[in-house]
């Protein structure tokens, strides 16, 4: 069975966080010449938001294969059902299908059905494994990855020289405000908190890409250092942002694997984190500095060490790019493929 047929279970196409995962696995999956369908429900797939979405969607990358309607490939024949949504993963179930439920977010309402009735179980990350093997559950441990043909770091790169000069540091932040997993507010006042303790200034960028029906953000931020958002930005938009930052901050809970830390660290940005969907990859005073705790203060020690010393800086920075290059999605999808086949030729 050198073709695999397989179906990406979604709950939407916006291309953020964990969605992007299954593009980009599609993608590497389509390239190999497998036939990749992404799935969301019908009435999501019809509307005029998500048509819009997808349009945003493709603006930053290209969807692989096929889109169709989740009641539409219910009625076809599938090597593979493969979803990270649990409740989507209990519900749909083509028939003959081997069933793949990815682990991607520790405690996600409805995951332990999700798990029993699986007939493979992937994690994200070694964290996201450790998590569920600790409840009883053996993954395959599939964890992230980055695209570095695309997320690298910029030639010429100004950030050496901008160091040198005094000029103010870049930090750069994901905004997702309207998830307080995400932490964006403790990462933005740990730098505003260790720009003023250390004297050095610093200019704050906040990124997002707002979920349907999410709120956008406000303008202003109560932060006393000078501070911008980036809304919606393109793919190519995005590696010039992560590009110029010299510092980026992730303050997440709960997370299994970071993207937007690991396609910082990719683009050659020093990474301050915790420990959340960071394991793989964030090695403490290594590639990069590591919080314990997803609190300001204690994240705005390390933003603090490396505004005052700049070699460290470029050197976590540099440790941190050797390290994310282990990663591309092309392992990922190596992994998953592997154990799927593995799977199958057991069922047969």
């Amino acid at each position: 069975m050198d073709r695999l047929r397989l179906a990406v279970a979604l709950p939407h196409l916006d291309v953020y966080g964990g969605v992007r995962r299954f593009v980009e696995l599609g993608r590497v999956w389509a390239e190999r010449g497998h036939y990749v369908t992404l799935a969301i429900p019908a009435a999501v797939h019809a509307s005029d938001d998500q048509r819009a979405a997808i349009r945003r969607a493709t603006a930053r990358l290209p969807l692989p294969g096929r889109v169709a309607p989740i009641e539409e490939i219910q009625r076809e024949r599938w090597d593979v059902l493969l979803s990270p949504d649990p409740k989507l993963f209990q519900s749909v179930r083509p028939p003959g299908a081997l069933r793949v439920f990815y682990a991607v977010l520790e405690k996600a309402p409805g995951a332990g059905a999700a798990w029993r009735s699986a007939d493979l179980v992937l994690a994200n990350s070694t964290g996201m494994a450790a998590h569920l093997r600790r409840r009883g559950v053996g993954a395959v441990p599939a964890v992230g990855g980055v695209d570095i043909s695309v997320f690298h770091p910029p030639g010429p790169d100004v950030r050496p020289a901008r160091a040198r000069d005094g000029k103010p540091a870049h930090a750069l932040i994901y905004g997702r405000l309207s998830r307080k997993r995400k932490g964006t507010m403790a990462a933005a006042r740990a730098v505003a908190d260790a720009s003023r303790r250390a004297g050095v200034s610093v200019e704050l960028t906040l990124f997002d890409a707002p979920p349907r029906g999410a709120t956008r953000p406000p303008e202003r931020l109560p932060l006393a250092i000078p501070h911008r958002w980036v809304l919606d930005p393109t793919q190519s938009e995005l590696v010039a942002l992560y590009g110029d930052a010299d510092i980026f901050v992730s303050a997440e809970r709960r997370a299994g694997w970071c993207n937007t830390a690991a396609e910082a660290m990719a683009c050659g940005a020093a990474v301050v984190c915790t420990r959340s969907g960071t394991q793989d990859f964030a090695r403490h005073r290594e590639t990069a500095l590591v919080s314990r705790y997803p609190w300001a203060w204690t994240l705005s020690r390390h933003v603090e060490t490396l505004l005052r010393d700049s070699a460290l800086r470029t050197a976590i920075a540099g440790r941190g790019l050797e390290r994310i290059r282990w990663f591309p999605w092309e392992r990922t999808a190596d992994v998953i493929e592997g154990a799927i086949r593995e799977r199958i030729g057991g069922r047969s």
